[in-house]
């Protein structure tokens, strides 16, 4: 099976626990319009250094530093674009490293099917979960997909006891008032893995992206706006949130 890949990075120390090797996954369903990866939400798009690359060849350039990410309590991840597009081939790497002793994670917004969604959530030491609204209506307005399946799968994280961390990309004036992050703090109530909250501010650099790739950025807010980090509705939780 062949995947479609962006970039392989290697030395991540922001993409779970440890120095990380990052898969970045080619397609997305969403189009969030703060979107810092423009490169990765194509499906097949022959752009500027996607490769076609089989689990194998993959699985190679991982185990050229897998035994410093397993010495040094780090390991892999998968990112995108959405990696859930590519369960399957996610599933057929680690199969082809099922005896390097790594750890893996993936960065998904839970936007898939449930059953590609707990094949590979499953398969995680760790799942770095987006959440970007507590309603269908934020979802529909600000990344153009009906967020029910995002909504299932978080239902299902929260009573599997699969670990994860919550990550709540925060965009001035689109989900960082008080009332977005109780109804966030609400929805991550009550899961039995839940690590964390991090609360990841708006990266102004990402318009720069769009110009390389003849596109242009409008993500109908002020991206000079400072976002509110605030995080006191989610320790009225007793939920642990830090912002990043």
């Amino acid at each position: 099976m062949k995947g479609r890949v962006f970039e392989i990075r290697e030395f991540c120390l922001h993409d779970g626990p440890g120095p990380r090797t990052t898969v970045f996954l080619q397609g997305c369903p969403l189009r969030c319009t703060w979107c810092q990866n423009p490169e990765g939400q194509g499906f097949g798009d022959r752009g500027p250094g996607i490769r076609e690359l089989t689990s194998e060849e993959v699985a190679a350039e991982i185990l050229k530093t897998a035994d410093f990410l397993v010495k040094s309590g780090g390991g892999v991840t998968f990112s995108g674009g959405e990696p859930l597009c590519q369960a399957d081939f996610i599933l057929e790497v680690i199969a082809s490293l099922r005896s390097s002793s790594l750890s893996f994670a993936i960065e998904t917004s839970g936007y898939a099917s449930a059953s590609d969604y707990r094949r590979v959530a499953s398969r995680m030491n760790l799942v770095l979960q987006d959440v970007k609204f507590p309603d269908l209506a934020g979802y529909r307005k600000w990344t153009g997909v009906d967020a029910t399946p995002i909504f299932a799968n978080l239902v299902w994280l929260k009573r599997s006891g699969v670990p994860f961390v919550a990550r709540i990309p925060t965009i001035p004036g689109v989900n960082d008032s008080p009332q977005t992050k109780e109804g966030l703090a609400a929805l991550l109530s009550g899961a039995d893995g839940l690590q964390r909250v991090e609360l990841l501010p708006y990266n102004r650099l990402a318009g720069a992206k769009y110009a390389k790739l003849g596109r242009v950025y409008a993500p109908g807010f002020d991206e000079n706006t400072a976002p509110d980090l605030d995080a006191s509705a989610f320790a009225r939780r007793g939920l642990a949130c830090v912002a990043m």
